[in-house]
């Protein structure tokens, strides 16, 4: 059975939208969990949590959802805060390029905040790490 992925859901009370998942099997284990962070101004943008394994079967389903997100977005910006992914695999580095360098073309600024040390490594062994151009602490981008 497919793994857990996360389903976007628009809360219409608040207007920012929020992530929930639908349990692939009857464990509910899900390897990537998103969730929405905090201390960021959802008026003006998005700070969405990456906890788990980032590989080739969770990747593709981040990037559907975020496309999906992306088409319902009312915010200019996104943040990905990558401080929680365990595991990296260059297919879903790959994956985060795609993001990074295709939402500014739907007018959504695309950060990736605090890689963790996986994310980092792997970055660095595919020669990626300035082409993600990661940022450290959520600060501006260098």
């Amino acid at each position: 059975m497919p793994p857990s992925r996360p389903v976007p859901h628009d809360d219409a009370a608040d207007g920012v939208p929020s992530w929930r998942y639908q349990p692939a099997s009857t464990t509910g284990a899900t390897r990537l969990r998103v969730r929405p962070g905090t201390g960021h101004d959802p008026s003006t943008g998005l700070r969405l949590l990456l906890d788990g394994e980032l590989d080739v079967d969770t990747a593709g389903a981040l990037r559907d959802d975020l496309t999906l997100l992306a088409a319902r977005a009312t915010a200019a910006s996104l943040v990905l805060d990558l401080s929680g992914v365990t595991f990296c695999d260059l297919a879903s580095l790959y994956t985060l390029l795609g993001i990074y360098r295709t939402l500014p073309l739907a007018g959504i600024d695309v950060r990736l905040v605090e890689p963790s040390a996986p994310v980092r490594a792997a970055a660095r062994r595919a020669g990626l790490s300035t082409e993600l151009d990661f940022d450290r602490a959520g600060e501006e981008p260098r």
